[in-house]
């Protein structure tokens, strides 16, 4: 993917630029005791830059909407006033760098959802390396001959629960650097620290629902305004579907006089996704594109190239293939960003669950749904503790923090080779007063349709694919949802068809080639030394017993992939 890296090694022999993926824009620049550059999209170049002056070397990557402005003039103004501490002031999708030569100190920093991934290395005998790409992280290890070890926790949570916990990686000595950390690494002492700061919480405050609707809609509506009128130019791109999230930013986005308005749907031809969506497009005059997926083809489509790699193997592959496949073939040159409805729905109520009992549903946490043996949960020697520090802190952070950080905006990774990608429910501020309003506004997300029925009338106008019906009233929002749920539920147990932009059940069973082709790739890589008996044998076991739409097949696969990418030269 499109990023930064730093090289720190006190084997100076060693210190050698890092392989990014290759795009239009390369830099590297050598420091005193290391190497810093980017590889990096040629959009928004006045976001995006890397600048020295006077020994202090500035590095930020991605879409800036701080209030501060973007220029670099102003990052190196607030980096003297402030030092590394200005960093908590932006916002926006970024990941950055500050090396101080003066101090003899690098300073690496990730924005309120860890959007532009940073994985790191350390050891204080041979130094500290960071990169945006975990393989070319792994890969550089290889090549320099620096040791390092298969974190098998990871494989168990890859294989189990379709992607990785916490700031676990593959890789024992690699870890991720979480959302609104800083670290420093000081070149003297050979020392990692790191800053955690803006922390999520979801402590209740005191607040009317009619104010709630009212703040919602102020920070909701900033937000669509900044992210189309900073980072779009005159043509914009967006996805769109069936569902909310998407819809209300593109129509609130119209209602503030953007025009010129692209969107992008995929899904089965039939579906009611594509439908609804070629209504909203045709109601208010976008101009659409439609990519039919009437066959499964693109899931066997060359997927450690184009799935595994990308995102370097944190998500099951399959979750994000249609996006990344549809987004990959289509000719994003003349735009800066596509926008999306990312997350909407978990701000306004999907995963507001008082009382959860992680414990007793460890294995229905992850992306894959459940689990067929829990057993094999008891692989996963650090899961205790982060079940017993979310038992604490509930559902909806573990949402942010784990489902949402560590696999959908890793799956989003798949994308940054081609276009930056932005969605309005990405602010923090939003974040934060959705997290603190209490649980009973948010039930069923009827917060979020009372929301639009007062301020954005437009966007109800369309019917919703999780009902089947325009979303006008609480009735059928509540009752609606519950029995589409059910009734594609049932057609799904009794593996009839079901209405879905990419019904996973019926492709596998109707075209014995994908599973034939994950089978190759199950035994291919467990022929290989790379795994000890015991491994083996365990993802063998995960990967026979099928679940829901054979998320254990397509998890198990990922999982082998990533070894491969990570371990194989």
């Amino acid at each position: 993917m499109a990023g930064i890296y730093g090289v720190f090694l006190k084997d100076k022999e060693k210190i050698k630029s890092i392989s990014l993926s290759k795009n239009a824009v390369k830099d590297d620049i050598s420091v005193p005791n290391g190497m810093l550059g980017r590889s990096v999209l040629a959009k928004l170049k006045g976001h995006r830059f890397l600048e020295t002056k006077n020994g202090i070397t500035i590095c930020f990557e991605g879409l800036n909407l701080s209030d501060q402005g973007i220029q670099p003039s102003t990052f190196f103004e607030n980096f003297e006033k402030e030092g590394i501490a200005f960093a908590k002031k932006l916002k926006g999708s970024y990941a950055g760098f500050v090396y101080d030569s003066n101090n003899e100190t690098v300073h690496v920093f990730t924005d309120n959802l860890a959007t532009k991934s940073i994985f790191y290395y350390h050891d204080k005998e041979v130094g500290f390396i960071f990169s945006s790409e975990m393989a070319a992280l792994s890969t550089f290890l290889r090549q320099q001959n620096i040791s390092y070890s298969l974190n098998t926790d990871a494989v168990y949570m890859m294989a189990l629960y379709g992607f990785l916990l916490e700031d676990h990686t593959y890789v024992n000595e690699i870890k991720s650097l979480r959302y609104n950390s800083i670290l420093s690494y000081s070149l003297k002492e050979s020392n990692v620290g790191i800053q955690k700061f803006n922390q999520y919480c979801n402590k209740d405050i005191k607040i009317g629902y009619k104010e709630a609707i009212d703040r919602i809609d102020e920070l909701a509506t900033s937000s669509i305004q900044k992210n189309w009128e900073f980072l779009s130019g005159p043509k914009h791109l967006s996805l769109l579907s069936g569902g909310m999230d998407a819809r209300t930013n593109v129509l609130i986005a119209k209602e503030l006089g953007q025009d010129n308005i692209s969107t992008i749907t995929f899904g089965q031809s039939n579906s009611k996704d594509v439908k609804y969506a070629r209504m909203i497009a045709e109601g208010e005059g976008l101009n659409h594109h439609e990519r039919y997926l009437d066959s499964p083809d693109y899931l066997v489509d060359t997927i450690f190239e184009n799935y595994v790699k990308p995102n370097d193997g944190l998500i099951m592959y399959h979750s994000s293939a249609h996006t990344s496949s549809t987004v990959r073939n289509f000719d994003t040159q003349k735009y800066n960003v596509l926008h999306t409805g990312q997350i909407g729905d978990a701000l306004f109520g999907s995963f507001s669950k008082s009382g959860y009992d992680f414990i007793k549903n460890r294995g229905k946490i992850g992306y894959t749904g459940f689990i067929s043996d829990n057993s094999l949960l008891d692989k996963i020697t650090g899961l205790p503790s982060i079940l017993k520090k979310y038992q604490e802190l509930g559902m909806e952070l573990f949402t942010y923090e784990q489902r949402i950080i560590n696999a959908t905006l890793m799956g989003d990774r798949t994308l940054n080779n081609t276009i930056d990608n932005i969605s309005p429910f990405f602010d923090q501020e939003l974040i934060n007063l959705c997290l603190s309003l209490p649980n009973e506004y948010k039930a069923s997300q009827i917060i979020y349709f009372d929301w639009l029925k007062k301020y954005h009338k437009q966007v109800l106008a369309y019917p919703w694919d999780k009902i089947d019906m325009l979303p006008n009233n609480r009735f059928k929002i509540v009752y609606g949802k519950k029995f589409k749920k059910y009734f594609n539920g049932a057609k799904k147990y009794f593996k009839l068809r079901y209405d879905s932009m990419n019904p996973y059940n019926n492709w596998l069973t109707e075209n014995p080639y994908i599973i034939e082709t994950l089978d190759t790739i199950l035994n291919q890589e467990l022929q290989k030394n790379l795994l000890d008996k015991e491994i083996k044998r365990d993802l063998r076991k995960i990967y026979a017993n099928n679940i829901f739409e054979f998320r254990n097949k397509f998890a198990v696969v990922t999982a082998l992939l990533a070894i491969k990418l990570h371990f194989e030269d």
